[in-house]
């Protein structure tokens, strides 16, 4: 009998032990972003709706200003994994960086020129400052292709100025630092509704972002890249089909509890921002190949293959999972 009651105790222990034992560890993940612009909000979303757990990413999400800086820190393996301007990374990887773009999550490049209540016209901006996120990156080639199509010399008519992401520029604009920022589509409706005049739309079908990894953890860690890539497009199927999560994640990020500009912004965001397939397209991939030449010669003849590692992107199309998250 008491050696019956031994071994029910033994077997209830060992039972427990089982049934309490810690689930597997998550792999810990720095993913970085280069500002806080409402169009990253999807990479913080699926953060926030626990898509890195679900999987096995500990996913740190850490600003690092600039996109070029940022891919410094990936070089010196301060960060694993972001989601990063195309052109400045494409640049990058031509001059020999080790790191690689997975695909392309948005084929639209999208900036307004905002300008200070005393500019009343181009010409107003000659000799004046504009403020950009970092020089090379996608705001300065935003303010350039603005400017230009403004009939401006951004090279002479005017001083671009490193002063930081959204946030910065706005502030700068409104000190009356500088006289111009290319700024992002919601901090654009933001500002015009406080009477700050728009001079120039640009809309442009360049690759415009993507995630990016270091070539390093891509070879050591190819699971955790696709984990990444998976975790990250989830993120934005799911910020794309749920209106009213999508919406207060923006107001959280943007500190907006502006209800119309919320709702503009979410809808271009989900609607007309973001791709539901990272494969980027070869007209506007060239487009963006002659916009960089032109100041980059290694740029000239960029091929994708040269320029992207798409091999996680078409297993997951093989697979089919494009189509699984993105399903109405």
């Amino acid at each position: 009998m008491l050696r019956k009651w031994i071994l029910s105790i033994l077997f209830c222990s060992a039972a427990l032990g089982l049934s309490f034992r810690p689930a597997t560890a998550l792999e810990s993940i720095v993913i970085a972003y280069p500002t806080t612009s409402s169009q990253f909000t999807p990479l913080w979303f699926a953060r926030d709706v626990g898509l890195y757990e679900k999987y096995g990413l500990d996913g740190k999400l850490v600003f690092i200003q600039g996109g070029s800086v940022l891919l410094q820190a990936m070089l010196a393996g301060q960060a694993h994994a972001s989601q990063n301007g195309i052109a400045e990374t494409m640049v990058a990887v031509l001059r020999g960086g080790d790191v690689k773009i997975l695909g392309v999550t948005s084929n639209i490049f999208p900036y307004t020129l905002i300008v200070a209540k005393t500019v009343k016209s181009a010409k107003d901006l000659v000799g004046g400052r504009i403020a950009v996120n970092r020089l090379g990156d996608v705001s300065a080639i935003g303010s350039r292709v603005a400017l230009r199509n403004l009939g401006l010399n951004p090279d002479k008519d005017v001083t671009m100025l490193q002063v930081g992401g959204s946030p910065q520029r706005v502030a700068a604009l409104q000190s009356g630092s500088v006289q111009g920022a290319a700024l992002d589509f919601m901090s654009g409706l933001r500002l015009s509704k406080q009477g700050y005049a728009v001079l120039a739309h640009v809309s442009l079908n360049y690759p415009y972002l993507g995630p990016v990894v270091s070539a390093k953890f891509l070879r050591e860690s190819p699971a955790l890249a696709e984990a990444f890539v998976k975790a990250f497009v989830e993120g934005i199927a799911r910020f794309k089909r749920d209106r009213e999560e999508g919406i207060k994640a923006l107001a959280r990020y943007m500190k907006s509890n502006e209800t119309d500009i919320l709702n503009k912004a979410y809808d271009f965001i989900a609607n007309e921002f973001y791709a539901e397939n990272l494969e980027p397209e070869p007209k506007s991939f060239q487009e963006l190949v002659d916009e960089l030449s032109a100041r980059e010669p290694l740029a000239k003849n960029a091929s994708i293959p040269q320029v992207f590692d798409l091999t996680i992107v078409r297993k997951l199309e093989r697979e089919g999972f494009f189509k699984a998250v993105f399903k109405k």
